[in-house]
């Protein structure tokens, strides 16, 4: 059962993580990591 909930939980953060990269491609890099931060933050990694 952790096997799957890790799986999900990775599944969905590596969605969103591509996501906040393909959206603010053209805004650079340091916008693309502060996004990547505070995600991580919201899903209490």
């Amino acid at each position: 059962m952790r096997f799957m909930k890790g799986i999900l939980i990775g599944g969905i953060v590596t969605a969103g993580i591509a996501m906040i990269y393909a959206e603010s491609m053209e805004q650079g890099k340091r916008k693309v990591m502060r996004k990547g931060k505070q995600f991580a933050k919201r899903m209490g990694l």
